[in-house]
């Protein structure tokens, strides 16, 4: 979102210089790049990200559960791929944390969630598909495809879990608003983030002090999630 914000600026003060209104066009160009400055290297971007993505800890393995919820992300269907390169980093990330519970739950079972959209097979299907290669049970996973967004997998496995512990896995940065629509479902899910953006380092690099188009999508993660919890915070309103 920072990037088409800062573009419009830069055209609007061009527009402003071809037309001579300088002080105008000197505004514009000044906030625009003040903005890809502020976007580009890493303290903000990784301020407001960190505060996002460590309100939830780590998943405690001593916990006991009974399933493992991998919420939906993204792939694509090319047969000429393998496995690994047909789901996205967010849902292969998140299906390797669910193996990872797993094994320290061997009564457990897991649920893919996620629906097709312009793909020949759906999310939940093709991190089932992931999760078998990496030597589960198909068995043990429970593929859930008809849900497109959170709410409706909440809504659609609350059955399902319903009086039962279980894992839920997703981003980091998405856990706040997953973790407040399954409480809306009537659910207490056990928070399980993964796929963290910012990470702490002993010994950070120089690269850390330069502008970075990784800063960048770091930033746009963290807008789209405010964008999504105030807008689930808004029509929590009115339900």
């Amino acid at each position: 979102m920072p990037i088409p914000i800062i573009l419009v600026l830069m055209i609007v003060g061009l527009f402003f210089l071809f037309r001579q209104n300088y002080v105008k066009a000197k505004w514009s160009i000044s906030f625009a790049t003040l903005g890809l400055v502020v976007v580009s290297f890493s303290p903000l971007p990784n301020h407001l990200l960190y505060s996002l993505e460590r309100e939830y800890p780590q998943y405690d393995l001593s916990k006991p559960v009974d399933y493992i919820v991998v919420l939906g992300c993204q792939h694509v269907n090319d047969r000429a791929l393998p496995i690994t390169s047909q789901l996205s980093p967010c849902s292969s990330v998140r299906a390797a944390e669910a193996i990872r519970i797993l094994q320290f739950n061997p009564q457990a079972k897991i649920i893919t969630s996620g629906h097709v959209g312009n793909q020949t097979f759906s999310n939940a299907h093709m991190t089932k598909q992931f999760i078998t290669a990496m030597g589960v049970d198909s068995n043990r996973i429970i593929a859930v495809e008809l849900s497109r967004d959170t709410g409706e997998e909440a809504q659609n496995l609350r059955k399902m879990l319903n009086g039962k512990p279980f894992a839920l896995v997703t981003q980091a940065t998405h856990m706040k608003r997953a973790v407040f629509l399954f409480e809306q479902a009537g659910l207490s899910p056990i928070a399980a983030p993964t796929h963290h953006f910012v990470r702490e380092s002993d010994n950070p690099t120089l690269g850390a002090f330069f502008p970075d188009s990784q800063n960048i999508k770091k930033f746009e993660r963290w807008w789209y999630e405010w964008l999504g919890n105030t807008y689930v915070w808004i029509t929590s309103l009115f339900a």
